[in-house]
């Protein structure tokens, strides 16, 4: 992508995000901003075509790359593997780890090791598709103590664009909620939202690229003994993924 291009697409994201991200803080608030790219490979098997005593089993692999500092710096690299158990063709359990390495600027990598839950929920209507994803992480971060519990609530909709269309709308919000407190001083309660609106295109049944903004508030609550302080960022994202259903 060239300087002029990545210039432009770095506009109209945070024109988009004040649209996306204004319910995120009041007029008061102070937001640091940032332009990110994230990449992303997710890959669900599944593993009956391996033995049939597997059908209702399923393989999740995701890799993702987080770019900062209008996508010139790596940011975090994340990787992802679970194992599922369908219970119906819409419903589905999952269980699984995932690795996060965080780059900051001027410090030593910071690990992030995780174990997640998830439930899985799909549907089709008459005016797109549904996706339900109710997600339990435990994070052990380097350095963070004790172990920091949190929930992550997906809502994702996808329509063609005209009948039978391989361009679709898509549009989805994630919201993270911390259900503890950690040091140092980290509260728990509202973590992160993530927004996004974009397009996306079905080479195939078994493949398909999404690309669009996603919005990225993220709120840092810190309690003393005076006061209670809230810091917040908010990121404009272009966001890349490609899914393969194997």
């Amino acid at each position: 992508m060239s300087a002029a291009t990545l210039q432009r697409t770095r506009r109209l994201a945070v024109c988009g995000g004040s649209l996306l991200g204004i319910f995120a803080t009041g007029p008061a608030a102070a937001v640091d901003e940032d332009f990110r790219i994230w990449e992303n490979v997710t890959t669900i098997a599944k593993l009956g075509a391996i033995d049939p005593s597997l059908e209702k089993w399923r393989l999740w692999l995701e890799s993702q790359g987080r770019f900062r500092n209008d996508g010139a710096t790596a940011d975090q690299a994340l990787g992802r593997a679970g194992v599922g158990y369908a219970l119906s063709d819409k419903a589905s359990l999952w269980l699984g780890y995932a690795h996060i390495a965080t780059f900051p600027q001027d410090a030593k990598t910071q690990h992030e090791n995780r174990i997640w839950q998830q439930v899985l929920l799909t549907d089709k209507a008459a005016f797109g598709d549904l996706t339900s994803r109710t997600r339990l992480e435990q994070r052990f971060i380097q350095n963070v103590n004790p172990v920091e519990w949190r929930l992550r609530q997906f809502v994702r909709f996808s329509h063609p664009l005209w009948e039978n269309a391989p361009l679709s709308l898509v549009l989805w919000d994630e919201v993270f909620v911390r259900l503890n407190s950690t040091t140092p001083s980290t509260r728990f309660g509202f973590d992160q939202n993530r927004g996004f609106a974009g397009l996306g295109y079905s080479f195939s049944e078994k493949a398909r690229v999404e690309i669009g903004y996603m919005n990225q508030l993220i709120q840092s609550r810190v309690v003393s003994r005076r006061e209670q302080k809230f810091d917040h960022r908010m990121n404009h994202i272009l966001s890349v993924s490609m899914f393969l259903n194997l």
